[in-house]
């Protein structure tokens, strides 16, 4: 369709609007227009062969602005195309074809997602077609596009394109199938630092205290990786990478913090190097980019993103202070490989589409482990992953969950795919093909695949097809489908049909009072193991039938039992498994024989028969007795989780309460001792210590623990009066200052409000709002929840707050009301990118009614949280299947406590 003719309206009013006015919009045509926008990906042309982003970033002010230029491979005859941007104001377009004078086109937004229409002012035939786009923009102030924040006085500017917030600050093609080259200049204040994708080339000073900082050009990249950001940065030079047998030039390396912070990127400096090394030697493949940059951002609405060259963390995540606690360190180290690991899944090989986005996410959440083990071996990183994956079940047995790989057709649900599906069930997916068909074969595919697509796009079928060439399993391939390609939670249903012969039949996992159709099936890579006293046997074999028989290798001698049978030997299994009473307990006896990957799956799979009605809480609290007493942490958590997920049942019944409380000191606080008592210096132990006070304190409401950890939080804030000889590291702020605010009400929240302000610190500066989210006093509840309101604390402190707030049994109700009453505003504080999961605030309530409420509020308010649908179905069932469960056993269950279990 022609629209140019209204190019000259456009400049004709633009002239007498003065130069910074928006161009005018075409009015004429427009329907058709918005009737033939693509709401999801664009046509593969005109594609974009380069750009050239000419913008002055001065984060002192409101607003921003610039020219990009971008040239365009067009395929087809015509005189506009579509394309995105989103609350820009667009003063100008020109088109040029070849040495052609420029003519002035036309923007015109279209729809809300960001996609608009560039009229060219002219036909252009196939060829090269450049346009030019002046145009303008302010800074966000929600943590979306390109925002500022001020720290300590000093303000800063930075982008978050991921995933498709780059038309927010740059008209282009904001898809991640279009990658293409960015020759960028800055115009910054003169004592500002300057971050992009690719090093400086050169530095111009200006008038009016400016200067500008040109970068060479990058290689290919799509619009979601590029970095902008400007600021009173500390600059830290760092050791180059060096060469090695994969790479033959050395990479600079450099960190970014906000002033003072500079320090507290020696770890993540330290380990950067080691990181790069080992996924360069694993795939063969030389880190793609002239430098790296680690960049601790101020403020960040997820906890990093991997933009080119330019690794950037909310530095929360990233700065290591002199107090860090070991699991953070644990976590800090995770989130840097994970990062690292999308250099080459998703930077250099990027999927040409989110509903491929596991090829990216999934890959470098695996790569965490597959890393962090060989850094650090015997440390349980390979065990985090097995963790990981077994949290992914829960959403995973929702009949709302998705698949790995589902369809995405609206740009408003991009973000919906950023879930624990994706990174979790894929990490655990990728784990267990790995381990079933071995690393040798797996991993060097890997590298071929990366070499194959290397600066380009690559979909789930390019992938599977050149995995099936290289490692040439077939049922590899068949595999790894079949768990991405459908959604749901594998369980196998075992049963003993004669001493060493078992049928195993496969269904979908479903919870009681799921609407979950059952008849499922998938290609599953099946390990068993029994074993009786110190006899142990172990076989493998591919499901490929829905009822399929499997025969034990016999123990030597005359045993005719195989003794206890457990169906995920090594735990590397994704699926859950449904045993016979009789067996469940041969299993129980047997649970300190297993690995502890074994255990891990075995607590899960426990915990999931009691959720679908298969299996009383007696069994259950059993299997959390012997865990408690396991020297692995990570089983010991394990046994928290299972254990906590009694509490919804007995808080309105004060004698069952009662009793629950008192098993949770019976079974824990035993194993609390042990370690307290010690002085161990083993970072594992200390991680498993603070679990258990957590859990103590918060469920067990240990009176001399709380009154222990309370006064501690009120000596650190300095609140008058408290003293006491504890101190505390980064892992025990949140659960130390949301006991301080429990004990000492509105005097600590005092307090805690004025340390905020005197304390630098990102990790306390969270702990802060959680600690104020824990808040237990109903007659306090109206202050905190106006503090969320205000967005005084941040914008990610406010969503914090009130779901701390809908947590609480005492102050849940009282915040329900309140949101229902003020959802709009709440909604303009919180991040952006958050607002879609905004239903999840209603994940702890428990009634017909409540959800009846749920789905009204979001009738009336759903349009202002785009792509809120999915996470309302969600919500929504996990509403009903909470009350279906209480329904079903929740007089078992209360009984049980009431009785002294």
């Amino acid at each position: 369709m022609r629209v140019g003719i209204f190019a000259l309206l456009s400049v004709l009013l633009a002239a007498c609007n003065g130069a910074n006015a928006p161009i005018q919009s075409i009015d004429d045509g427009l329907e058709d227009l918005i009737a033939q926008a693509p709401p999801g990906p664009l046509d593969p042309s005109p594609y974009p062969l380069h750009y050239d982003l000419d913008l002055t970033l001065d984060p002192r002010e409101t607003r921003f602005g610039g020219t990009v230029t971008i040239t365009l491979d067009v395929k087809a005859r015509s005189s506009g195309l579509y394309l995105h941007g989103r609350d820009l104001v667009v003063t100008e377009v020109r088109s040029r074809v070849g040495e052609g004078q420029p003519l002035t086109g036309v923007w015109q937004p279209v729809l809300e997602s960001g996609v608009a229409w560039l009229d060219y002012g002219q036909t252009v035939d196939p060829g090269e077609v450049v346009v030019e786009i002046d145009y303008n923009a302010p800074f966000d102030v929600n943590l979306s596009g390109l925002f500022k924040v001020t720290e300590q006085g000093d303000a800063y500017a930075l982008a978050k394109s991921e995933s498709i917030q780059a038309r927010r600050f740059m008209p282009g093609f904001d898809q991640p199938a279009f990658k293409a080259p960015f020759d960028i200049r800055l115009t910054i204040p003169e004592t500002d630092s300057a971050i992009s994708n690719a090093p400086e080339t050169a530095v111009e000073t200006l008038e009016g205290g400016l200067k500008r900082v040109t970068f060479e050009t990058t290689r290919p990249l799509p619009t979601y990786l590029l970095s902008l950001a400007v600021g009173s940065f500390d600059v830290v030079e760092a050791e180059a990478l060096p060469p090695n047998e994969v790479r033959a030039e050395p990479i600079p390396l450099r960190g970014f913090a906000r002033r003072g912070k500079g320090g507290e990127l020696d770890l993540a400096l330290e380990t950067a190097p080691e990181l790069v090394r080992i996924f360069e030697e694993a795939l063969q493949q030389p880190y793609p980019y002239k430098k790296l940059d680690i960049v601790a951002a101020p403020q960040w609405p997820s906890g990093a993103t991997e933009l080119a060259a330019a690794i950037t963390y909310r530095e929360s995540r990233i700065l290591a202070s002199p107090d860090i606690g070991p699991a953070a360190r644990r976590s800090l180290l995770a989130i840097h490989a994970h990062e690292v690991a999308h250099m080459w899944f998703g930077n250099l090989v990027t999927p040409p589409w989110w509903d491929d986005l596991w090829l990216k996410e999934a890959f470098a959440s695996w790569g965490e482990g597959a890393s962090l083990s060989v850094m650090y071996p015997g440390e349980g990183y390979e065990l985090d992953a097995i963790v990981d994956g077994i949290r992914a079940m829960g959403l995973d047995s929702l009949s709302s969950a998705r698949a790995v790989r589902e369809p995405i057709a609206l740009n408003e649900n991009v973000r919906n795919a950023y879930d624990s599906i994706t990174y979790n069930k894929g990490l655990a997916v990728i784990g267990m093909v790995d381990a079933y068909f071995g690393a040798d074969i797996f991993r060097p595919a890997l590298g071929r695949y990366v070499e194959a697509y290397e600066d380009g796009v690559a979909d789930s079928p390019e992938f599977f097809d050149i995995i099936g060439r290289e490692t040439n399993e077939p049922d590899l391939t068949r595999a790894f489908r079949s768990f991405v390609e459908q959604k749901g939670l594998p369980l196998l249903t075992i049963e003993q049909v004669a001493p060493y012969d078992y049928i195993v039949k496969q269904s979908r996992y479903a919870p009681l009072g799921s609407k979950i159709d059952p008849n499922r099936a998938w290609i599953i890579p099946f390990c068993w193991a029994h074993g009786l006293g110190e006899a142990r046997e172990r076989g493998c074999s591919l499901l490929t039938e829905d009822l399929q028989m499997v025969t034990l290798e016999p123990f030597d001698g005359e045993v005719m039992t195989p003794g206890w049978f457990i169906p995920n030997a090594g735990g590397t299994g994704y699926y859950r498994f449904s045993l016979p009473y009789e067996s469940w307990q041969d299993l129980g006896r047997g649970f300190g024989e297993l690995s502890d990957a074994e255990q891990l799956v075995t607590l899960d799979s426990v915990g999931a028969e009691f959720a679908a009605g298969r299996i009383d809480v007696d069994t259950v609290w059993r299997f959390i007795d012997e865990a408690v007493r396991d020297e692995e942490r990570r089983v010991v958590q394990a046994a928290i989780r299972e254990a906590g997920r009694f509490e919804r049942f007995v808080t309105q019944d004060e004698q069952a309460l009662a009793g629950y409380r008192a098993a949770v000191l019976d079974v824990f606080r035993d194993r609390y001792e042990t370690l307290n008592g010690g002085k161990s210096n083993d970072p594992e132990q200390a991680i498993l210590k603070s679990s258990l006070e957590r859990f103590l304190i918060g469920t067990g409401e240990d009176t001399a623990l709380r009154e222990n950890l309370a006064k501690a939080a009120a000596s650190f804030i300095g609140m008058e009066g408290a003293v006491s000889e504890r101190t505390l590291n980064t892992d025990e702020y949140l659960a130390a200052m949301a006991v301080g605010m429990q004990v000492y009400g509105a005097p600590f929240l005092d307090q805690l409000l004025a340390a905020r302000t005197q304390i630098d610190d990102p990790v306390f500066e969270q702990a802060v709002a959680y600690a104020i989210g824990q808040n237990r006093d109903p007659a306090l509840s109206e202050r905190v929840l106006q503090l969320a309101l205000s967005g005084e604390l941040g914008s990610r402190e406010s969503r914090t707050i009130a779901q701390g707030q809908m947590n609480q049994d005492e102050t849940r109700a009282q915040t329900w009301a309140w949101l229902k009453a003020n959802f709009p505003t709440y909604l303009e504080v919180i991040p952006r990118q958050r607002k879609r999961s905004s239903p999840a605030l209603a994940a702890s309530l428990c009634s017909d009614t409540e959800r009846d409420e749920l789905i009204a509020l979001f009738e009336t308010h759903g349009a202002l949280a785009e792509g809120h649908e999915r996470s309302l179905r969600q919500t929504v069932e996990r509403i009903e299947l909470c009350a279906a469960l209480d329904a079903a056993n929740g007089e078992e269950v209360r009984t049980f406590f009431a009785s002294g279990g």
